[in-house]
C-alpha cells in the first residue's frame, strides 16, 4: 500500500512536469496541471504515514544511514527554503491577481507580469518549487528522510509521564521565541477578525490572505527559538491562566492522529481556497469577463475564499497544539544537525 501510494504520487508529479515541458503551461487548462503536480506531491508525502512491513532481521534503525556532510546539508536546507519561497511567490501572485480583478478591470498585472504571462508563470513556479523539493530531499539524505517520516508516525515520549518542571531555556532565546509566537498568533487573530468586521472586500481580500499566510510562517518560526522545553513552559503559563496544570503525560496515539489530520485539513483547505483564483484566472482568459466559479459570483467567491483560508488557519493552530511538545522537537530536529 505504501509503495502504491508513493508510485501514484510520483507518477502524477512526473506527468505534470512532462505536460509543462510539452507546452501546456500556456493553455487555459493549465490549472489542472498545477493540481496534478501538487496532488502528486501530497500523495508521495502521505505515503510516509504508512508503517513499513517488518522483515526478519530488519528494523527502522537499519534504514538510517550516516548523516551527510555539512556542505551538502546546507545545500539541502537552501533548496527547501527556495521551495517554500517559490510556492509563497506563486501563492501571493495568484491571490493578488484575484483580489485586484474586477468586472471593470478583469485582467490586472502583478509583479510586472501581464495577465497573459501570469498563467505560465504560475505553472513554472510550481514546477521549479517541486524540483527544488525533490533535490533537497535527495541532498539531505536518508537520515533526514527518516526524521521526516517520524513526523507522521506516532512515537511515545521517551520522557517520564510524571509532570516535571521544565528546564529554563536561555532567557534571550525564550523571550525572542515568545515574541515571535505572540506576533504570529496576533496576526492570525487580526486576519480572522477582519472578515467578521466586513473588510473582506476588493483589495482587502489580498491583504487578509497575506496576513493569514504570514501568521503561519511566523508561528512555525517560533518553534526554532522556543524548542521542546520552551513550548512546555509556554503551555504551562497559558494553562495557568485558566487555573489548570498540564499533566505532563505524553500525548496518546489518538491525539497524534487528530493533530496530523488537522494539519492535513489545513493544507487541503488552503488548496481548496486557491481553486477560486486559479479557476477565475483561466476563466477570465477564455471569455474576457469575470467568470462564475462553482456557480458563485465575484462577491460570493471572495467570501468563500477568505472563509476557507480562515478555517485552514484555525486547523493549523489546533493541529500544532494537539501534537504537543514532542512533535515540536521532532519538527525542529529536521533543521538541525
Amino acid at each position: 500500500m505504501r509503495f502504491a501510494v508513493f508510485a501514484v504520487g510520483s507518477a502524477m508529479t512526473i506527468a505534470g512536469f512532462v505536460l509543462a515541458a510539452m507546452g501546456y503551461a500556456s493553455d487555459p487548462r493549465a490549472g489542472w496541471l498545477i493540481a496534478l503536480i501538487v496532488g502528486g506531491q501530497a500523495l508521495s508525502l502521505a505515503s510516509m504515514s504508512f508503517a513499513p512491513r517488518e522483515r526478519p532481521g530488519h528494523s527502522a534503525a537499519t534504514e538510517v544511514a550516516e548523516p551527510v556532510g555539512a556542505r551538502r546539508r546546507h545545500l539541502g536546507l537552501a533548496l527547501l527554503i527556495a521551495h517554500v519561497g517559490l510556492y509563497a511567490l506563486v501563492w501571493f501572485a495568484a491571490v493578488l491577481s484575484y483580489a485586484k480583478a474586477s468586472a471593470e478591470a478583469p485582467l490586472p498585472s502583478v509583479f510586472g507580469l501581464t495577465f497573459a504571462q501570469q498563467g505560465p508563470a504560475f505553472v513554472w513556479g510550481v514546477v521549479a518549487a517541486e524540483l527544488c523539493f525533490a533535490s533537497a530531499v535527495y541532498a539531505l539524505g536518508p537520515q533526514w528522510r527518516h526524521r521526516l517520516k517520524q513526523l507522521f508516525r506516532y512515537q511515545p515520549s521517551s520522557t517520564p509521564a510524571v509532570a516535571e518542571a521544565p528546564d529554563t531555556p536561555p532567557s534571550f532565546r525564550y523571550r525572542l521565541g515568545l515574541a515571535v509566537f505572540i506576533v504570529g498568533n496576533l496576526l492570525a487573530v487580526v486576519a480572522l477578525l477582519l472578515p467578521v468586521l466586513g473588510f473582506a472586500k476588493g483589495a482587502m481580500v489580498g491583504v487578509i490572505a497575506v496576513m493569514l499566510g504570514a501568521s503561519e510562517v511566523i508561528s512555525l518560526a517560533s518553534i526554532f527559538f522556543l524548542g521542546k522545553e520552551g513550548f512546555k513552559e509556554l503551555k504551562s503559563k497559558l494553562f495557568g491562566l485558566f487555573k489548570r496544570v498540564p499533566s505532563g503525560e505524553p500525548i496518546s496515539r489518538r491525539r497524534h492522529r487528530l493533530g496530523c489530520a488537522l494539519l492535513a485539513l489545513n493544507v487541503l483547505l488552503q488548496f481548496a481556497a486557491l481553486v477560486f483564483p486559479i479557476a477565475s484566472h483561466y476563466g477570465i482568459a477564455t471569455d474576457g469577463t469575470f467568470p462564475e466559479v462553482l456557480g458563485l459570483g465575484r462577491d460570493e467567491q471572495l467570501q468563500w475564499f477568505v472563509g476557507l483560508l480562515a478555517a485552514a488557519e484555525v486547523f493549523f493552530f489546533a493541529g500544532v497544539y494537539a501534537l504537543g511538545a514532542d512533535w515540536w522537537a521532532r519538527f525542529r530536529a529536521l533543521f538541525r544537525s
